[in-house]
């Protein structure tokens, strides 16, 4: 794997632990994906995903290879009050081989339950989250041909395959946790910008739901995983619908800068303390800002290359 391909992985896999690092945004994830995966309905249905919590740490003796893999326990329905199993979500974007290699170890270098000391292993449930292009379940081909490698009939773990590709939009649309729903779109068309941009309106309107930091930090690293998978051109296209371009820059709004020069010549007209003086201030201060507005529309028209007549259009 060469430097620029690792570089691509760990942007992909950011993205993914960004959001589903936050047990109940993996709930959410895994909900939808019972839908269209019964083998992942029936893992889970012994599992009370309510009580789901990180394994903090998981990964600190795995390399660089497990990074984005994320590891949580959660208890059993079925196993009485202090059963617990673990849920381990092993990601990947490209088939590869030795998938159920690595998470036969990680299984064992992870799934350790530190306050049980009678059992300290934890039963797992891994769950691999695949949005790659080509058709490939490793399960399936373990169940054929792969026995060999485990010495013995079955894995030592319970696992199941969640390709996003199976995920409709539309299951996406109706979910309750929007920042859970927009990952598993934007991750299921991240090679297929025809897709992406289909499901832009869905994307736009759950963006919509959310408060304006997280709605904003949610966007920026959505951009800085497109990039590295979507044409720039649609990547522009679909952040500028996103995003005003004043935020997209990183400029305050024209109504943020309108408020902070009408706030500046009132300071400025109080002083002068009469009435007739603080109504000079205000005027002055007033003509002052509408320059300010001109001047800021211009910076922006040209490092944009968008028309005046469309930034003016943005003014309240």
């Amino acid at each position: 794997m060469g430097k620029e391909t690792k570089a691509a992985k760990r942007k992909h896999d950011s993205f993914f632990k960004y959001i589903y690092s936050v047990p109940q945004n993996t709930k959410a994830l895994l909900q939808l994906a019972q839908r269209r995966t019964p083998a992942l309905r029936k893992m889970l249905s012994n599992v009370n995903m309510e009580s789901l919590e990180p394994i903090p740490g998981s990964f600190s003796t795995v390399g660089e290879r497990g990074e984005a893999d994320l590891a949580f326990k959660a208890k059993s329905l079925t196993g009485g009050q202090d059963a617990f199993v673990g849920i381990l979500l092993e990601h990947k974007s490209v088939k590869e081989n030795d998938t159920l290699s690595q998470i036969y170890h990680y299984v064992f270098e992870v799934m350790v339950n530190k306050s049980n000391s009678d059992f300290k292993w934890l039963p797992t449930k891994a769950i691999i989250i695949y949005n790659g292009t080509s058709n490939w379940d490793p399960v399936e081909e373990f169940k054929k041909k792969g026995y060999e490698q485990f010495n013995g009939n079955d894995l030592p773990f319970e696992c199941v395959m969640v390709n996003l590709a199976k995920i409709h939009d539309t299951d996406c649309k109706g979910s309750k946790n929007p920042v859970a729903a927009i990952g598993a779109l934007v991750m299921k068309h991240a090679y297929a910008p025809d897709g992406l941009r289909g499901a832009g309106e869905i994307i736009k309107e759950m963006l919509d739901k959310l408060d304006n930091n997280t709605r904003t930090t949610l966007v920026k690293k959505i951009e800085l995983y497109l990039e590295t998978y979507i044409d720039q051109k649609l990547v522009k296209e679909m952040i500028m619908a996103f995003k005003s371009i004043g935020q997209r820059m990183g400029f305050v709004s024209i109504a943020d800068a309108k408020r902070k020069a009408e706030a500046t010549g009132h300071r400025k007209g109080m002083k002068e303390g009469l009435e007739k003086g603080l109504e000079k201030g205000r005027e002055k201060e007033r003509e002052n800002s509408e320059k300010t507005f001109k001047l800021w529309v211009q910076r922006v028209s040209k490092k944009l290359k968008v028309s005046q007549k469309e930034l003016l259009a943005l003014k309240p």
